[in-house]
């Protein structure tokens, strides 16, 4: 079904025809590098014009699913957390982009991204696995891993004017301390280029035996304009040529011969036109100000609101079911026992857990930004969040180079199984877990 406009040139380029086999190399480590393209969802892929020449030389090399599962919440900090750590948000705790803190109180909570790993993940993950194993771990803009004792290269997605990678770059040109001192002016994508450079670095200077990487703009130019149109194309087009940038530095290190690319993504996205203001229902039902004895505040993230109470009592927790069920661009209102079922942690099990779960239609987004209604119309953008059955929420996994077979497509699986796979490769225990290696892609050698 796909068009593999100028792949076998790509593939011949890169190297990739003869990749996948390392027998007889005695002494060389096996690597493995992810890198993560935020937002592109599995649909997008099965675009046959989709101008992707060096993920398709990927694909063609090696083995892709139809479509990949994420965990719930299908967003950004979750699903990273799950493919590294081999668990979903049950089990890692991880339901936003950062730690929910402050909640459950008098006053409205908020979302900490600048929280130690060790504080924010409650399992361990692969790259801890490797590092107590013995060997180099990098990561280039990765999340929920600030300060993680398991890394030893790093490049940030806040930057670190000390760091020593950013110090590369600088002595490189790349990068002056004004741009590190002012690093989330510019467009995401020279972000991403940026953290594309830092990624070279690292592979050239340093050789890990597990890279981490992710880039954002997809994300970030499908948020602004919604899903499925040119912006988002063309920035596929772009971030074609990182993954290239990427591929060439491990050919250019020596290498090639032994690395396995892993392509993924975190969630897909899907365009609203609709805003849902969740506080506003629990501000008018009495549950916030200086009146309120039990207050009740929504954290809102596009697909799905967060909704904590004070204190939470089964009776107050039906009253608010009650509050928004069959409310207009309402999917569903769960109770903790109900969102337990589709993989959320409850309350009991962790502060981080909400007291309700509410799911959007699609087309609605829960916002921040409302207008004294629960509904308005807004300009059309992109959001995710939505239950992990939502077409536009699967993700896309590549899978190619060494220790990969020729399989071509393969069926659609959970993401909670690329850990697993990760420590396969590497040949590092990671046990505890919920996913399992994809044994049926990979070579053995």
């Amino acid at each position: 079904m796909y068009r593999w406009l100028g792949a076998a040139c790509v593939a011949l380029f890169l190297g990739l025809g003869c990749a996948n086999d390392v027998e007889g190399q005695q002494g060389i480590r096996h690597k493995v590098v992810v890198i993560s393209l935020d937002a592109f969802g599995a649909e997008s892929l099965r675009d046959p014009h989709l101008p992707a020449p060096t993920l398709h030389a990927l694909m063609q090399a090696g083995s892709y699913a139809r479509a990949m599962r994420p965990i719930n919440p299908t967003v950004t900090w979750p699903n990273h957390t799950a493919m590294i750590s081999g668990v979903n948000a049950s089990r890692h705790h991880v339901l936003v982009n950062g730690l929910v803190v402050n909640q459950r109180q008098d006053t409205a909570p908020k979302i900490e991204p600048h929280t130690p790993k060790s504080e924010l993940v409650a399992v361990p993950t692969v790259y801890d696995a490797a590092h107590k194993a013995g060997l180099t771990t990098a990561e280039v803009d990765w999340v929920a891993i600030e300060k993680a004792d398991g890394i030893t290269w790093r490049f940030t997605e806040y930057s670190d004017a000390n760091g020593e990678i950013e110090h590369d770059l600088m002595q490189q040109g790349t990068l002056t301390a004004d741009d590190l001192a002012h690093f989330n002016k510019p467009s995401q994508a020279w972000r991403d280029r940026v953290y594309g450079l830092a990624a070279v670095d690292i592979i050239k200077k340093h050789h890990p035996d597990l890279m981490l990487l992710h880039f954002l703009a997809l994300d970030s130019i499908e948020h602004q304009t919604g899903y499925g149109n040119n912006s988002g194309i063309n920035t596929i087009a772009f971030l074609d040529d990182r993954v290239r940038d990427v591929v060439e530095a491990v050919r250019e290190a020596g290498d090639l011969p032994n690395t396995t690319f892993l392509i993924v993504s975190d969630h897909g996205q899907m365009s609203v036109h609709h805003h849902l203001d969740a506080n506003l229902l629990l501000k008018q039902a009495g549950l916030q100000g200086q009146a309120a004895s039990n207050t009740a505040f929504a954290i809102p993230e596009g697909g799905y609101a967060l909704i904590y109470q004070k204190q939470a009592t089964a009776e107050s927790t039906a009253a608010l079911k009650a509050l928004f069920t069959g409310k207009p661009g309402v999917r569903a209102v769960l109770s903790p026992a109900e969102a337990a079922k589709d993989g959320w942690p409850t309350p009991t099990q962790t502060s981080q857990a909400p007291d309700l779960l509410i799911y959007a239609e699609n087309g609605y987004a829960f916002s921040g930004v409302g207008n004294g209604e629960f509904v308005s119309d807004a300009k059309e953008s992109g959001a995710h969040g939505y239950p992990n059955t939502e077409p536009l929420m699967k993700e896309i996994f590549i899978a190619s180079g060494a220790g990969i077979a020729k399989k071509g497509e393969i069926a659609e699986f959970d993401n909670v199984d690329v850990a697993p796979t990760i420590a396969r490769l590497l040949n590092v225990p990671l046990t505890n877990i919920d996913g399992k290696a994809l044994e049926e892609i990979l070579t053995g050698k």
